[in-house]
């Protein structure tokens, strides 16, 4: 969004410019409306995207005139992520779920669900008592579930007069089709401004939900872990007990059927076939009957497949990316990927299936290469190519490196997030609209 010349600001006796957006000192009456903080609850009850959600909160915690509460339960695969980012996280009233232990699998999952359901009702009456100006919505799991409570809560929030703002981290929930559009559809009519990621997702919104353009911002994705002097390649690999002269092809992520590790193993097979020497490495947690068709699918080729199907720490994760040549995602469909994110802070080369969201950022033979999507004899030949040529690994990922030099930090990120809200709160379209206050 363009922030508009001098001669846009109207006549006022002075001006000024506060968080990049210029503000002209009219009447004083008006001037103390102008200067009133922004009262903002971020939004993540599940701890659903936390990483994303912990950089942006604390990006727009340096907007002074931003009053910024973070609405999110405790991480509880990294409880002392959001202590780590200066954050304190304020889900309502309970947060105790993440104690509980992953092994409970079924007893934890309920209980989260009752904190949730519990949270977002005690969030609703303050709402009665002292309401945000703006209520930013990073996830809405429950809805695809038939669970209407997020539905009610957002129903709640626009009769008491407050804005609603929601991050397209996915359009539709991945891996179920058409079967809840309906329900995002309704969502969606509730919604002031939506945030995407990519013009991709926005000519979705555009087009297959009729949303006006107005009403959609297009704000990057940032880095979720960028590397702060991580350990050099051969480090890694010791510390990883990898061999230090094998081509290493790493996929990590939350493991689902809309990532492709099905047919990632299947070009690695063909890849062994064809003789080359190395080891693919599938680092990430997700369903327990997925994993065990992972285990099931590698049990002949152990001996080149080293999966990792559990949660690792961020110290651990850098490991692994460091120790890798090649970072692959063999997506089917993708909204957005922090993921991918990741894999070009660390300057990797990269092989990804040719979908519209990837190539907002990635272009073929330049900076990555990418493969029709479930084409496993083209992800198999990319691999091979890139195991045997060491100089395009390395340009390509330098390319990419210098593709992302200018993208924005989170700083930018959040200042461009503030100037949504603030077109938000004065009824104005986030998309196309200029930034004045008078």
């Amino acid at each position: 969004m363009a922030l508009p010349d001098a001669q846009a600001v109207p006549a006022c006796s002075q001006s000024r410019v506060t968080n990049g957006v210029p503000v002209a000192l009219c009447n004083s009456a008006e001037q103390k409306v102008r200067s009133q903080r922004l009262r903002v609850l971020l939004v993540d009850l599940l701890s659903v995207v936390p990483y994303y959600t912990g950089h942006l909160c604390s990006g727009l915690r340096e907007m002074e005139r931003l009053d910024v509460r973070l609405a999110s339960i405790t991480y509880g695969h990294d409880p002392s992520f959001f202590r780590r980012m200066g954050l304190r996280n304020d889900p309502g009233l309970l947060d105790v779920t993440y104690k509980v232990p992953g092994t409970v699998f079924r007893l934890r999952r309920l209980l989260k669900l009752l904190e949730c359901l519990l949270n977002m009702a005690i969030l609703s009456l303050r709402f009665l008592i002292s309401k945000p100006d703006i209520v930013h919505v990073q996830f809405i799991p429950l809805v695809q579930h038939g669970v209407p409570f997020e539905l009610w809560f957002l129903k709640l929030a626009r009769a008491c007069g407050i804005k609603l703002a929601y991050t397209v981290h996915n359009v539709l929930p991945q891996d179920t089709g058409e079967r809840h559009r309906k329900a995002y559809t309704r969502v969606y009519e509730l919604i002031d401004a939506f945030i995407c990621h990519d013009d991709s997702a926005k000519r979705t919104l555009v087009n297959e939900f009729h949303i006006n353009s107005d009403r959609i911002a297009v704000i990057p994705h940032g880095p979720l872990f960028k590397p702060a002097g991580p350990p050099s390649r051969d480090e890694a690999r010791t510390r990883l007990g990898l061999p230090s002269n094998t081509f290493v092809v790493l996929w990590q992520g939350i493991v689902r059927p809309y990532k492709g590790v099905s047919v990632l193993l299947k070009a690695w097979a063909a890849t062994c076939k064809a003789g080359l020497n190395g080891v693919l490495a599938i680092v990430g947690t997700g369903d327990a009957e997925l994993l065990r068709d992972i285990q099931n699918e590698v049990r002949d080729s152990k001996s080149s497949v080293r999966l990792v199907l559990r949660f690792v720490s961020v110290e651990e994760l850098a490991n692994f990316y460091q120790a890798a040549d090649v970072v692959v995602y063999p997506y089917t469909e993708v909204t957005t990927s922090g993921a991918l994110m990741t894999g070009i802070a660390y300057g990797k080369a990269i092989v990804a299936s040719a979908l519209p969201a990837f190539q907002e950022l990635l272009r073929h033979e330049q900076n990555a290469l990418l493969v029709p999507c479930k084409d496993v004899e083209a992800l198999a030949d990319s691999l091979v190519r890139l195991a045997g040529d060491a100089e395009l690994r390395e340009r390509l990922a330098r390319q990419l490196q210098q593709d992302q030099a200018a993208a924005p930090s989170w700083a930018d990120i959040a200042q461009h997030t503030f100037k949504c809200y603030y077109a938000m709160v004065h009824s104005r379209g986030v998309g196309t609209v200029e930034l004045v206050e008078c």
